[in-house]
Parts: C-alpha cells; structure tokens; sequence
C-alpha cells in the first residue's frame, strides 16, 4: 500500500475539488485527486492557458491582415473594373487583360493600372 500525504484544504477549496470529482465520475476522493495530479496533460494546466491566449492572438492577428488583404483586393477590384468600363474597346480590354494575369500581387497590378495613385499610396503608407 502507498503513503499517504495530508492536505490541508479549506472549505471552499474542499467543496470545489469534491464537485469536480463528482462531475469527473470519481467515487473517491483521493483517486481523483491523484489522478489529477499525476496527469501529464494537466500538470501545467496554467501554461495551457497561456499556450491558449498565444494561440488565440497569433489566430486573431491573421484574421486581422486577412481581413486587411481582403479590402485591398476589393478596392483593386473595383479599380479594374471602372477601368474596364472606362476602356471598353475590345483591344483595351485585351491589352489590360493580358497586363493583370502577367502580374503577381494586387501591388503590381495597381502600380500597371494607375502608377500615380500607387505611388501616393505607397508614399502615405509610409513603405519604400
């Protein structure tokens, strides 16, 4: 048979723990107690949390940017398509056509498409 190690606990701090056990499926309180405390995925449950609050900001900063390169592309968007009324012959739309698929970033295509207000955007974001 094991030792027995004595803890010393509140009322408060009894009435939470016997709760838990009960809610656990626990009959004994000292089983679920041990178990407790020898389960290695609860050992640090506190450096969980914090692994949780990382994850949680690293999570939510991503939605931020992809949500940020969301709008640029509407905004690009709707720049090609006002061009593409604006320049509704069928060799203007061709020409721009072929000008955006050769292109790999919004960045680009706004430079080909309006190199002015690429120029000022980048100017006002700060970005060289």
């Amino acid at each position: 048979m094991g030792k027995t190690v004595p803890i010393r606990l509140n009322d408060e701090q009894l009435a939470r723990v016997e709760e838990s056990a009960a809610l656990a499926g626990y009959k004994h309180l000292s089983t679920y107690m041990r178990d407790r405390l020898l389960e290695p995925s609860k050992v640090d449950s506190h450096q969980g949390g914090i692994d949780q609050w990382a994850d949680q900001q690293r999570i939510m900063s991503l939605l931020e940017s992809l949500d940020q390169a969301q709008a640029t592309n509407r905004t690009i968007l709707a720049i090609v398509v006002y061009l593409l009324r604006q320049n509704s012959t069928q060799g203007k739309l061709s020409e721009l056509r072929a000008e955006l698929s050769a292109l790999g970033s919004n960045e680009e295509a706004l430079a080909a498409l309006l190199p002015e207000l690429a120029k000022d955007i980048e100017r006002l974001s700060g970005e060289d």
